[in-house]
């Protein structure tokens, strides 16, 4: 697994694209499967890191935003793709928070200290089905309630 920080909206301190690079030429012949996790803002840059390494990696899969995308699939050259397959916690919030204190600070502009939620906690993330070296067969979403 190679977890890489997005530059937009983010400054990561290096090119995610520089970095997978070298990752991946450290990790030649070394692993039968590549994860990337995309930790990024803007769907974009997730999106084309994607194709950037379709074929190269067995799955990019899009983290940050919380919220799970409907953009599950296996690219052409054998690589799952996703660009956020969303958060594992509460859904009755704003991003895993308290929703009320979270409404209240972005309505007042005051800074509050955010607590977490629980109130009706989902299980987010995909499968991803692979049969051969590097290559994905299939992706399928996972968005399971806890009850």
């Amino acid at each position: 697994m190679v977890n890489l920080s997005g530059n937009l909206y983010m400054r990561a301190g290096r090119s995610a694209f520089a970095e997978i690079d070298a990752a991946l030429a450290d990790l030649r012949g070394k692993a039968d499967h590549i994860l990337v996790d995309m930790h990024a803002e803007a769907t974009s840059e997730k999106e084309a890191l994607g194709w950037y390494l379709d074929g190269r990696v067995t799955a990019v899969l899009g983290t940050h935003t919380h919220v799970p995308t409907a953009d599950a699939r296996v690219l052409p050259g054998g690589t799952a793709y996703i660009t956020d397959v969303g958060m594992t916690g509460a859904r009755a919030s704003v991003l895993g928070f308290d929703r009320d204190l979270a409404v209240s600070s972005l309505v007042t502009q005051m800074p509050t200290r955010l607590l977490p939620a629980d109130e009706d906690p989902w299980l987010m993330g995909v499968l991803v089905t692979c049969s051969e070296p590097l290559k994905a067969d299939a992706i399928e979403q996972l968005l399971l309630p806890a009850t």
